[in-house]
């Protein structure tokens, strides 16, 4: 019982709930420590609760390590998809949720921190949307196996935040349309990755985790000027081999990595 209780008080978060429309922003953080100097969101599936994400050793000692503060979504939409227009559901930030998490973010760290994000399924619509809409305010990004996406209307202004588009290989659905949406983005020369995780269906997957956390690291070096980026390393998806002249293929068809750890790391979890 003891033991059960200082768990609660070393894990205690803040709950903030806002309604806004016929949608819930709730949220649950770390507790402050005053020394963040960004903020790393996680957004679960559709309609979930995110606060599991605060029992994740692998997540809160990325966070601490880096001092970040970290903050876990539990946004919801309270109809039916049918009952109304889906641009209205939490997952499109102009339908509230974009604000929302900003002023949490103030309200929680008493300023205007930039953002980390991953986000899977329903979390990874907004989290593809979200740092669009947002665009200066973001370090990096992870959006994986999302089955809708919505691509920017042209001369709206975009991030150039780097990040990573990935689905599971088996998960049916949400593959082709995941594909797309970064083939589309590569073709405009977006900085981003691509992953097919192997054997993997519509389910979290550690290893690419992992990955994330790599590759967000490597971006909040560069944000913070603690690292200088040097030339990006190009590979193509489909043999994973390093390509030397970026004129010999499609953009869409190569990633750019920081760095050959990067680059190493990305081959043991894509499948071509």
């Amino acid at each position: 019982m003891l033991k059960a209780m200082i768990h609660l008080i070393v894990v205690i978060f803040l709950v903030q709930v806002v309604v806004f429309g016929k949608n819930t922003y709730n949220i649950s953080n770390l507790p402050v420590r005053g020394c963040e100097t960004a903020v790393l969101v996680l957004a679960p599936g559709i309609n979930a609760e995110g606060n599991f994400f605060l029992e994740e050793q692998c997540w809160t000692d990325f966070a601490k390590k880096n001092n970040l503060g970290m903050i876990a979504l539990s946004y919801k939409t309270l109809v039916n998809e049918t009952d109304s227009g889906q641009n209205e559901w939490y997952y499109y930030p102009n339908s509230g949720s974009g604000q929302a998490l900003l002023d949490s973010i103030r309200k929680v760290y008493g300023k205007d921190l930039p953002i980390i994000l991953y986000g899977f399924s329903g979390g990874a619509q907004f989290v593809s949307r979200f740092v669009d809409w947002c665009p200066d305010r973001i370090i990096a990004w992870c959006a994986y196996s999302a089955q809708f996406w919505d691509y920017p209307q042209d001369g709206r202004k975009l991030t150039k935040a780097r990040g990573i588009v990935a689905c599971g290989d088996q998960d049916g659905l949400r593959w082709q349309p995941s594909f797309s949406f970064y083939y589309k983005g590569r073709m405009a020369n977006r900085p981003w990755i691509w992953i097919s995780v192997p054997n993997t269906g519509h389910v979290r997957n550690p290893k690419l985790e992992e990955f994330v956390r790599s590759f967000f690291i490597e971006e909040l070096g560069i944000w913070h000027n603690r690292i200088t980026p040097k030339n990006d390393v190009l590979a193509d998806i489909s043999t994973k081999n390093i390509i030397y002249d970026a004129r010999d293929s499609n953009i869409a068809l190569k990633c750019q990595f920081r760095n050959f750890k990067l680059l190493e790391q990305w081959k043991e979890i894509q499948r071509p």
